[in-house]
């Protein structure tokens, strides 16, 4: 028994050193991120393809992270409560920030969700995705590679 509260206490200290710690709409600056391509994805916890773009995103950051992508959602849902059963229904391998103010949202003029910026190293918007959309995902990772190989 004593070996299995290891066990289990091992686990969730991993998950802890690993998984992206919250942020709230206040701390968070895009300069953070000078230097680095940032993919900055708004969504709800009601968006389906909000649902759908989640282990899209966690495969583009586990791929190009090392690289110098850097993968950054802003949830803008009223309750927090619903944000967490979404990302604990699809967990979120990449850094969340809670905006249920909608400061953020509101200095990029987010209309739809999912909305994605991506934006280059020099910390200018390149490109925006309305909406996600299964079937565009080699458009949108174009994207991103084209900013980590220089292109902005």
């Amino acid at each position: 028994m004593r070996s299995l509260h290891r066990g289990l206490f091992k686990l969730l200290l991993l998950f802890l050193i690993t998984a992206p710690l919250p942020t709230q709409a206040q701390d968070f600056s895009l300069s953070d991120y000078k230097g680095h391509v940032v993919y900055l994805d708004f969504w709800a916890s009601w968006c389906t393809p909000c649902r759908l773009s989640f282990p899209w995103m966690n495969e583009l950051q586990r791929e190009y992270g090392a690289k110098g992508l850097v993968v950054v959602a802003v949830n803008v849902d009223h309750d927090r409560a619903l944000a967490n059963r979404f990302l604990q229904q699809t967990p979120a391998q990449f850094k969340i920030v809670y905006d249920p103010g909608g400061q953020i949202a509101e200095k990029y003029d987010v209309k739809d969700m999912p909305t994605s910026f991506v934006i280059g190293r020099d910390g200018k918007v390149q490109y925006v995705h309305s909406g996600f959309t299964e079937g565009r995902e080699g458009e949108y990772q174009a994207h991103v590679m084209s900013l980590l190989a220089g292109g902005g």
